[in-house]
């Protein structure tokens, strides 16, 4: 019974050495899978931080804005951006400080605040024009 058992491990090394059956290919795949997942996860920290200081500056320009009163001359501006930029600014911020530790999370709090930022720009950015367009409009 022995004699088969070797002759059997035999036949299954010489399959092994011919290419027949790789070897150590399941403990190979899963040190690939490990390796990748800890490349995505070394990726979605990278992104995570630059998303949130990106979140910061934003924040930044909206406090420079409202306290400069830079768009007075149009009409709602200051009062949109005061009731709801601040808001959702305040709510995404403690979603931050709440749900930091949870990696699970990291991807929806990425997705919004990426929503949040690019919403916040654009409309900042509207204005910005909007006013340059009222200011000409007084000079000519």
């Amino acid at each position: 019974m022995s004699r088969q058992r070797n002759v059997a491990r035999d036949s299954d090394d010489a399959d092994e050495e011919t290419g027949f059956i790789p070897s150590r290919a399941k403990s190979n795949k899963n040190a690939y899978e490990l390796m990748r997942l800890r490349d995505v996860e070394r990726f979605v920290s990278k992104i995570y931080w630059l998303v949130i200081i990106s979140f910061m500056g934003v924040g930044i320009a909206m406090v420079a804005t409202l306290s400069e009163r830079t768009f007075r001359d149009v009409f709602m501006a200051e009062s949109l951006m005061s009731t709801l930029g601040v808001t959702a600014y305040v709510i995404l911020l403690l979603l931050l400080l709440m749900c930091h530790s949870h990696r699970e999370m990291r991807i929806v709090l990425l997705l919004s605040l990426c929503v949040f930022i690019g919403a916040v720009s654009g409309f900042m950015t509207a204005l910005h024009l909007l006013d340059i367009s009222i200011v000409l409009k007084k000079a000519g």
